[in-house]
């Protein structure tokens, strides 16, 4: 047909359209039914995988609620945490329950644990429970619509947690309570430690704390330092059979860090500080931070690198209370930058080629740094900085009578709690802190053997008594909030735990942070006259203290002689670590011992040249404090930061050799302005093929000379 002379087209639909259309509908309806019942399907395994958590950890909360260790008929116990199965119906659906337990015993000699018991060992000390929840709901049927139906699937949910036989205590908690029942935790038997290694310090009501003994871990790869000790409080109510109140888990490490900018990207945490019942959970706050320099030092060297650092601004800070938000509270304001990039940070440094301090003023900046660690809920965090108050040293025998321990106790909780008060209760005392009392301030003074000249320790060839260990022990009280303030002062006041917000303490030295660490072999000892008539040993920190430090040797000659125990007050002093501020020799702590020599023979060497100076180290991760020192022709000693010798009158070309200096694939060398060196000898790959000797000067009356540890030139 034609209109117009075009020409014109039917239009419509054909079979084979008609059929191919049919076709796509019913496909797709297919598939529709199909995902409706996957969705069912899914559905119902979502809900039944939501139950089956819920399932799982119900258990494992139920598994954690044990009240005592060992099993007693009537509660749960500990020990009846064991391999079991049991099924839950929960929803309509059954799940089953399968529990696998691993008993873990700690080995103290290489502090690992191992799922082989001891001997005589009865209780296990973690237990590592795996819980599996299982389901099938293959025979419930979900319908999708009014003629389908279809079946839910099988699957499994597995959980793994680990328990210890004491709860909490690894995160400070403070379990309060006069009788056992009331304790948040089980009560845990405890072993006091031995004395005179461990002092237990009377609380009062029974209770008790005392630290380990700290033991030292020298990284030897770049000469840095991990330290750990533990603090237990403990009640003792029938003098036997004692039980854990709380645990305090310590670390001090030292580190080489790079120092970083701050980035909204790479916060740091506020300090952890004590609060009166537990440790806090500490702020994320953008401000400096640091990363570790190499991955030759401590695994926590990460945490305190990023973390030790001041500034920012967090969610928790008290503006009447800076304090609290310091890693080092005490420190003077010229500590701190004032302006630019770190502002608000404390100040760190390394050293130059010259062994001197130089301020670490940019991103990339290597530097050294020293962190005291808590463990808070199972996680270690940095703290703020340990506070040595006061240091004592004793004779050999002193605190091997439970009468000596009393004196000692009583001097240091009376001493403590004069501190507290002495705080008072404005704010920031941290501006002008109180002093703690010394031995012989108190009412009645306390006079410890060999602390003064008339009462000197005796030293002599009699009964093969001719050497005995000193011992030093140190003080430390942290640092105390506003907020810990308010609950002792209520106490002092006369109220009571529950109304002081720390439920069922009975007095405020239960909860002022201070504790008493035994600094024997982290002390530096020196004596003088040095060496003669008694020379103290002073060994480079090893390993859980395989060294010899504060050992009292008679040596030859008669007379008395002086012995200086001297330690630095913070995290240094635990770690043995370099100066790392301007403010190392303020913050030494010093104790004197006077002893007598009454061995009648070669009488003590008359007055020589007195030849003195530093020793420092300008080559990263070598640590001046572990060179060594031994003469000819003169009595020398290291201090705390150097040396000093005493030239025999006459002797021909005195010497001093200077050793125990190393890093693998360095060539270092002792180096010195003053001295003229007779020999020496350096390789980067035999520790001791490191060693210079030095020739002391003669005749000049007294000089001072100085010794640097370089890289391949001096």
């Amino acid at each position: 047909m034609k209109l117009n002379g075009k020409k014109l087209m039917h239009r419509g639909y054909t079979l084979v359209e008609v059929l191919v259309g049919i076709l796509i509908f019913a496909v797709g309806m297919m598939a529709l039914a199909q995902l409706q019942g996957n969705l069912a399907r899914s559905s119902g395994d979502a809900n039944a995988r939501t139950v089956a958590a819920n399932v799982a950890q119900e258990m494992i909360e139920s598994v954690r609620r044990f009240s005592v260790v060992e099993s007693d008929g009537s509660a749960h116990a500990f020990n009846d945490i064991v391999d079991s199965s049991t099924t839950v119906s929960r929803g309509g659906y059954s799940y089953n329950v399968t529990t696998e337990v691993t008993d873990y015993y700690y080995v103290p000699a290489d502090k690992t644990f191992s799922t082989t018991r001891p001997t005589g060992q009865v209780n296990a000390d973690f237990k590592q429970v795996e819980l599996t929840v299982s389901w099938d709901t293959s025979p419930q049927q979900f319908n999708i619509d009014e003629t389908q139906t279809t079946t839910g699937g099988s699957g499994s949910i597995t959980l793994v947690d680990v328990f210890s036989s004491i709860t909490s205590p690894s995160g400070g908690k403070v379990v309060l309570g006069a009788t056992y029942d009331s304790f948040y935790t089980p009560p845990v038997d405890y072993n006091p430690g031995q004395r005179p290694d461990i002092i237990s310090i009377n609380l009062g009501n029974s209770r008790f704390k005392e630290s380990t003994t700290p033991l030292p871990d020298v990284i030897r790869a770049d000469e840095l330092v991990e330290t750990d000790f533990d603090i237990v409080t403990y009640t003792n109510p029938n003098n036997g059979n004692a039980q854990y109140l709380r645990r305090e888990d310590m670390k001090v490490v030292s580190c080489e860090c790079t120092l970083q900018a701050p980035n909204a990207n790479n916060q740091g945490r506020r300090p952890t500080i004590w609060d009166g019942d537990e440790y806090s959970e500490p702020d994320q706050v953008t401000k400096p931070y640091g990363v570790s320099a190499n991955n030759q030092q401590s695994d926590f060297c990460d945490l305190c690198c990023r973390d030790h650092h001041d500034g920012g601004t967090a969610t928790n800070d008290q503006g009447d209370d800076p304090g609290r938000s310091k890693f080092g509270p005490f420190l003077p304001s010229s500590a701190y930058h004032s302006s630019g990039t770190f502002a608000g940070d404390h100040k760190h440094y390394n050293r130059d080629r010259n062994g001197n301090l130089v301020l670490a003023a940019a991103a990339g900046d290597t530097y050294v740094e020293a962190c005291r660690l808590v463990r808070k809920d199972g996680f270690f965090r940095v703290a703020q900085d340990m506070r040595q108050e006061g240091l004592d040293a004793f004779p050999a025998n002193y605190l091997d009578d439970i009468e000596e321990v009393n004196e000692y106790s009583t001097y240091i909780t009376s001493a403590v709690s004069a501190y507290e008060r002495a705080m008072g209760t404005s704010a920031q005392y941290e501006l002008s802190p109180p002093s703690l009392m010394q031995p012989t301030d108190m009412d009645p003074a306390i006079v410890f053997p060999a602390s003064t000249q008339d009462n000197p320790t005796w030293m002599s060839f009699v009964n093969d008594s001719s050497r005995q260990q000193l011992r030093s022990r140190g003080i430390y009280i942290d640092y105390m909030s506003d907020d810990l303030r308010t609950k002792i002062n209520c106490l002092d006041a006369g109220g009571t735990g529950d109304s002081c917000d720390v439920p069922q303490v009975s007095s405020a030295l239960e909860i002022i942070p201070f504790y008493e660490v035994q600094l024997t072999w982290l002390s530096r000892w020196n004596e003088t006259p040095n060496n003669y008539p008694i020379d103290v040993s002073n060994e480079a920190i090893s390993d859980q203290n395989s060294h010899s430090r504060g050992l009292a040797e008679l040596t030859s000659g008669l007379g008395r002689s002086t012995i200086q125990s001297e330690v630095h007050s913070g995290n240094l002093g635990l770690t043995g670590t370099d100066p790392i501020d301007p403010y190392y020799l303020s913050d030494l702590e010093q104790y004197d011992l006077h002893a007598v020599a009454i061995e009648f023979g070669t009488p003590p060497p008359s007055d020589g040249i007195n030849v003195s100076g530093s020793i420092t180290s300008s080559v990263g991760g070598v640590k001046a404090a572990d060179v060594e020192i031994e003469a000819t022709g003169a009595q020398c000693d290291r201090t705390s930061t150097g040396f000093e010798c005493v030239v025999i009158p006459d002797y021909n070309n005195p010497k001093i050799k200077v050793y125990n200096y190393f890093k693998r694939g360095k060539v270092l060398l002792a180096c010195s302005n003053e001295l003229a060196v007779q020999g020496e000898e350096h390789s980067g790959d035999n520790p001791d093929q490191n060693w210079t000797v030095f020739y002391l000067p003669e005749e000049v009356p007294s000089t001072t000379a100085n010794i640097v540890i370089r890289e391949d030139s001096c």
